[in-house]
Parts: C-alpha cells; structure tokens; sequence
C-alpha cells in the first residue's frame, strides 16, 4: 500500500479542524453521538438550524424566528435537489418530494417527528407552505391540480 495514500487518509480524518461544521452529517469523518451532538451545536450557535444526514433532515427548534422562509427562499429552493449546492432546509426536502412525485408519477410521504415543542407544527406548516407555492399554476411551479 501507497504511504503518502495512507498519510493522506489520516490527515484527513485524523486532522480535521475542530471548529469546522458540515451541513451533511454524513460527511463527519468519525461519525459518533458526540461528533454529531457537537456539529448539532456548532450549527445551531452559528444559527443553522437545519443539517442534513443524507436526505434526511434534522430541524433544531430555535424558539425565535429566522428570516428563511419568505418567497426569496421559495424560490431559491425550487427546482433544486438536495445536496451541497444550497444549505440545508425544509423547502429542500418539500420541493425533492414534490419534483419526486412529477417525475415518478407516485406518491411521497413526508415524515416529521420530534418531541413535544421540537418544532412539528412550524416545520409542517413551512413545508405546507411551500408546496402551495409549487403548484401553483404559472412560474412558480408546473400547476398540479389533483
């Protein structure tokens, strides 16, 4: 085996630098309860309440409002898959599901759960909200009506 291969590798997930956060969880390179409860956190100080585990999101209620859900971010987030190209958020996940269900012709399921208090209700009325502005007819989106 290549050396400098092996000294690559572990620079790179030996050597990470602490106060790095990854919007993806999955891309923690010692993925463990303390290395995710600590990215949770560091995203949450930074005010990013949202972090992805793959095409699973986590929402951390932050109590107080964050101006990321005005027609901006509506738009901003259409047509878009999730990945690295936009943070992570809600309309993320509501316009995959939606643009999921136009192209494979099937039904989606979105599943929000959390404790009591966790954000539920916020969550699904901003997911409710954005798939109303997706099928709307006109620019914003394609005009189901079924």
């Amino acid at each position: 085996m290549d050396p400098q291969l092996i000294r690559d590798y572990f620079h790179r997930f030996m050597y990470q630098p602490k106060d790095r956060e990854y919007p993806d969880l999955c891309q923690l390179p010692d993925l463990n309860e303390q290395t995710l409860l600590e990215n949770l956190r560091a995203r949450f100080t930074a005010g990013h309440i949202y972090t992805y585990v793959g095409s699973i999101l986590i929402a951390v209620n932050p109590f107080k409002f964050h101006p990321i859900y005005n027609p901006k971010y509506v738009k901003l987030y259409q047509n878009r898959r999730l990945g690295p190209e936009l943070p992570p958020h809600i309309f993320a996940v509501a316009d995959a599901a939606y643009h999921c269900m136009l192209k494979e012709r099937r039904n989606q399921c979105i599943v929000i759960s959390g404790e009591s208090g966790s954000g539920k209700t916020e969550s699904t009325n901003f997911l409710l909200h954005h798939l109303t502005a997706l099928s709307q007819k006109g620019s914003h989106g394609s005009g189901v009506e079924q």
